[in-house]
């Protein structure tokens, strides 16, 4: 396959079921000079498959900006270059908005491999409303710091229309994150699609209130993409009580950390675990 000299070609890759990779993608990945990869071990796995020895470097969240100069060198000196990222779509909540956008700026060009991307898939398969659709990439590890988000962004569209709401969350997360869901927004319509294209795939469809329950110890694993349908109905009308400045409000008060633990426990749904670290960071 003959590419554009100069060009960067930001390559999707499989979520999961490696039968995915487009013939167009696998073309791509064997003919650029230079392959820059979120995880070069994880790629290196692909590239295996196809049979593909290939230059590269590895361009994650940690480097992506030290990168970028050397990255604009190769692409100005006529080399084609390749991105990825673990899995699916390069930029899109992982690695590579930063180089895409600088090498627009330096004049070159930037060519786009399309194919899978979790979202799209998740909401295809879900049922719920799929336009308008927010992405909000992963959530905050901190409860305090979630809470606030969901309770800021989780809502219908200015007419009022639902609108879904879609989120990554790490199997191990999905309990707390479903518990926040349950409190934030009670009444929304909710889909946890798990572990797409791969043997375990499943989806769970709940109202928000009962999805905690919904969640068995077998679907705590792998990776997920969350969508909540939020509409004008299922608004609340009451915002949640927010933990941290519960928390902070039971310390000033000399209150003792058991008892404060049990009383936020019950206002805001989060475990004794969730509370205790809040009560450290405060």
């Amino acid at each position: 396959m003959a590419l554009e000299p100069g060009t960067l070609y930001v390559v999707a890759t499989p979520i999961g079921n490696l039968a995915d990779l487009s013939p167009r993608a696998a073309e791509v990945l064997g003919a650029v000079d230079l392959l820059l990869c979120e995880d070069t071990r994880h790629t290196g796995h692909l590239l295996a498959t196809l049979g593909l020895k290939k230059d590269t470097w590895s361009l994650h969240a940690h480097n992506e900006v030290g990168k970028i100069p050397a990255v604009l060198v190769r692409l100005q000196a006529g080399a084609t270059v390749g991105l990825v990222s673990d899995a699916g779509t390069p930029a899109l909540s992982d690695p590579g908005q930063l180089l895409v956008d600088a090498v627009h700026k330096a004049g070159l060009q930037v060519r786009t491999i399309p194919g899978p991307f979790a979202v799209a898939a998740a909401l295809a398969a879900s049922g719920l409303t799929p336009i308008p659709l927010t992405f909000w990439g992963f959530l905050p590890k901190k409860a305090g710091e979630r809470q606030q988000l969901l309770e800021r962004v989780l809502h219908a569209a200015p007419d009022g229309a639902p609108m879904t709401h879609a989120f990554y969350v790490p199997g191990r997360d999905l309990q707390t994150v479903a518990r926040d869901l349950a409190q934030v927004r009670p009444n929304a319509r909710a889909v946890v699609a798990r572990e797409l294209t791969k043997v375990h795939e499943g989806f769970i469809r709940a109202q928000a209130v009962d999805l905690p329950a919904a969640l068995t110890d077998e679907m705590l694993r792998g990776e997920a993409v969350v969508l909540v349908e939020v509409s004008h109905a299922s608004a609340p009308q009451a915002a949640v009580p927010d933990a941290r400045a519960l928390v902070a409000e039971a310390k000033a008060a000399g209150v003792e950390r058991k008892a404060a633990t049990k009383e936020i426990g019950e206002k805001t749904g989060l475990s004794r675990n969730e509370i205790y670290a809040l009560w450290l960071e405060s």
